[in-house]
């Protein structure tokens, strides 16, 4: 147990030689063990523990009890004269050996403070049967010896390394020359304990080397502490004391250590736990989780506390399971997550990658993975990284792809609305995989099963044509009050008594509805959203839920107003058909003219074959009108003001047909014109009618009321010229007024009838 503090540096050196070497430490009446090296543990079949845990005075005594030597002068005489000392041909008692008879020779080299004490022996063996090929060596050995030592004490120069002893005998207390320097104090110092103690700076300090002291003195262990000062000239340090207590039947004899300048360690220090709180305090607010793992075990061995707040899982429950990354990544994305970042970090290539975790409460969390691998030699050594919680991101991206997909189904028409809120759920149910969604339809203030593509079919079965009302469920409820309705415990919530014995067999806990209302404040449909666990939406489900049903809401509004449009347009055809009455649109700029269906039929050609133009227009007009109309289509370019006229059209059959028209001027917002819209009206029928009412107009003019008037002109010359009875007279006045009534009617149908 006298093995000094200092030893741990020439130990080193010892263990470095190709001989046997013990080292002996001088101690007040006898000599003691403290070290062998590995070839003398070898050559003596010992341990060099044992040795020194045991009476090593006696081990000595032992080892030479075959020797007429004695060691114990030859020791002192050493330590008296500071010499190198040769023993020759010095037989051993060495425990356990074949052949008893060994004889060695032995150097015992005193190893020398730069106080001029003798601190330790070093004593080199070398066996007789191989002394004689070896001592042309002695010489080079303890050469190489006293330089290695004198580069030790070099290297406690450059390591700030003193050291001090106390005689418990005498009181005396010596310090190294690098302890004075240490403590800035010169060689008339005048050292006591009392003395030394004051450098310390405070109470608590001094207190804690007292009670170290102490503490040796009365067990022999080892004390080792780090201790602020303030040395002689008045500068702050830092020192790390080591001190031992040799026992000799329980009596301290000798206090002895080594005491080293830290200060530029300590401050190094401080400054890495400074960086080190810097750096955990960045990582704490990084907002991702940081880690670290094994590149070939993938093995994590550090994981930031983000880990509980992103994932719901402690960095400890994390760190304890090897297996623990692998086993929470969403099954779906498993095979493919682990591939791809097993095969980039073989290839010492940093990579990004985005996968699903689970977490604590079996909610789907959407990482982003950024990974750095770390390459020692060329191989990948570590892998670290940081996982950012992109579910939101993600979410709204396939969300964004989701709409973009079922908008772009919904402008075409051969797509039925069923297909369309089929395609808008699944997706839906997609991005939220524990989610199971449903559209009712409302007609009648009764519900009816639109699409369910994921709930149990026998419960869908019954959910089919039942009444609204506030304690229907959850849809029958949010259809009644026109309000969302979220039911997180079906089990325990009262609009859910009559019917939860129709889910609960399927573990479906939690419900939420939300109406689909259209511009006239009707509901049209409801969104129901099932869960197998009891929970509330959070706000970015809220957010999606209510964003999907914006998208319902005017798809399937914009789906009923195109119906009605579709049916008032083919009301439009029909009567335009029927009124054989046709539309146009005349873009000027690009000249391209757009006719109705019924306008093609007009004029008797295919649109695939007719060129739309104001030209081909123009070519289809009766000569003698083509002009007039140019010159009509002009002034109204010019005069910006509407115009209504008759024009012939010859079909290419060659039928001749007259149609009556209606042109106006659309403008841009700088007043310019920028397209003509009108119609057509066949009117051929209508001009034909006409010239016949004309003609019998002027044969009820001309043919029927001449010869009344010459009827009403012979009564008026009978009734003047003579002579008749009153009764006579009065009858022909009767006949002359009647003859009159009768012009007036002829005339005025004649009159209507031009008109």
């Amino acid at each position: 147990m006298n093995q000094t503090v200092t030893s741990d540096y020439r130990m080193n050196i010892y263990q470095t030689l190709p001989l046997p070497v013990i080292v002996i430490n001088p101690c007040p009446d006898n000599f003691e063990v403290a070290f062998l090296n590995k070839e003398a543990e070898q050559l003596l079949n010992v341990s060099s523990d044992l040795i020194i845990e045991s009476n090593s005075s006696k081990w000595i005594s032992g080892l030479f009890s075959e020797s007429k030597v004695d060691l114990y002068q030859q020791l002192q005489q050493v330590c008296i004269h500071k010499e190198n000392k040769k023993i020759a041909s010095c037989k051993l008692n060495i425990a356990g050996a074949i052949h008893s008879n060994r004889y060695f020779d032995i150097i015992l080299s005193p190893s020398v403070s730069e106080e001029g004490a003798v601190v330790q022996i070093i004593a080199l063996l070398y066996e007789v049967a191989e002394s004689r090929g070896t001592q042309q060596n002695d010489s080079a050995i303890l050469t190489l010896l006293h330089q290695k030592d004198k580069f030790l004490r070099e290297t406690q120069r450059v390591a700030r390394n003193g050291t001090w002893e106390i005689d418990r005998n005498t009181n005396n207390i010596v310090w190294s020359d690098m302890l004075r320097e240490i403590y800035e104090v010169g060689p008339d110092f005048e050292l006591s304990f009392e003395s030394a103690l004051s450098f310390f700076k405070d109470e608590d300090s001094r207190r804690r080397l007292s009670d170290a002291v102490e503490a040796t003195l009365q067990s022999g262990k080892i004390f080792d502490l780090e201790l602020p000062v303030l040395t002689a000239k008045g500068n702050e340090a830092w020192l790390k004391i080591t001190g031992k207590a040799d026992l000799v039947g329980g009596t301290c004899t000798r206090l002895y250590g080594v005491t080293q300048d830290i200060t530029e360690n300590r401050k190094i220090r401080e400054a890495l736990s400074e960086s080190l709180e810097k750096l955990n305090s960045l990582i704490q607010t990084v907002d991702g989780i940081v880690w670290e793992a094994d590149a070939e075990t993938f093995q994590f061995t550090f994981i930031g506390n983000q880990v509980e707040s992103i994932l719901g899982y402690t960095a400890e429950e994390w760190l304890s399971d090897p297996d623990f990354w692998s086993n929470h990544i969403y099954p779906d994305d498993k095979a493919q997550a682990l591939t791809y970042c097993i095969a980039q970090t073989q290839l010492k290539q940093n990579h990004t990658f985005d996968y699903r975790m689970v977490k604590s409460d079996g909610s789907i969390v959407w990482i982003r993975d950024l990974v750095s691998v770390i390459v020692q030699q060329g191989k990948p050594t570590l892998i670290r990284g940081i996982m950012v919680d992109i579910t939101e991101d993600k979410l709204l991206s396939n969300l964004d792809h989701l709409e973009k997909k079922v908008l772009e189904l919904n402008s075409k028409s051969d797509i039925e609305t069923e297909t369309l809120l089929l395609e808008y759920i699944l997706g839906l149910e997609k991005l939220f995989p524990k989610m199971k969604c449903s559209v009712l339809r409302v007609k009648g203030n009764r519900l009816y099963n639109w699409v369910t593509p994921s709930l149990p079919e026998p419960y869908v079965g019954t959910i089919n044509n039942f009444e609204m009302g506030p304690l229907v469920g959850s849809c029958g409820a949010s259809a009644y009050l026109k309000q969302k309705v979220i039911v997180a415990d079906i089990e325990t919530d009262p609009r859910w008594t009559a019917f939860k014995h129709l889910l609960l067999p399927y573990g479906l806990r939690s419900s939420w509805s939300y109406p689909l209302i259209d511009s006239e404040n009707n509901v049209i449909a409801v969104l129901g959203i099932y869960h197998y666990v009891s929970k509330t939406p959070s706000d970015m489900e809220s957010s999606i839920v209510e964003r999907t049903v914006a998208i319902f809401n005017m798809i399937l509004e914009n789906r009923m107003k195109t119906t009605k449009i579709q049916e008032s347009n083919l009301l439009i055809t029909q009567g335009q058909e029927l009124a054989n009455f046709g539309t146009w649109q005349w873009d000027i700029a690009e000249n391209i003219v757009t006719w109705s269906d019924v306008l093609y039929k007009i004029y008797g050609v295919e649109p695939s074959n007719f060129p739309a133009t104001f030209e081909s227009y123009l070519s289809m007009l009766h000569p003698e009108d083509k002009g007039r109309v140019a010159d009509l289509i002009k002034t109204v370019l010019e005069t910006h003001k509407d115009v209504i006229f008759e024009e012939r059209i010859i079909r290419p059959d060659g039928e001749q047909l007259t149609l009556k028209s209606w042109g106006r001027l659309l403008f841009d917002d700088e007043g310019k014109p920028v397209k003509m819209i009108g119609a057509c009206l066949d009117i051929t029928k209508a001009k034909t009618t006409q010239e016949k009412l004309r003609e019998i107009a002027w044969l009820q003019s001309h043919v029927i009321r001449a010869p009344l008037a010459r009827l009403i002109g012979l009564a008026d010359m009978l009734k003047h010229e003579l002579s008749l009875q009153s009764s006579d007279e009065e009858l022909l006045t009767h006949l002359v007024n009647a003859a009159h009534e009768l012009d007036d009617v002829i005339k005025n149908i004649s009159d209507r009838t031009i008109q």
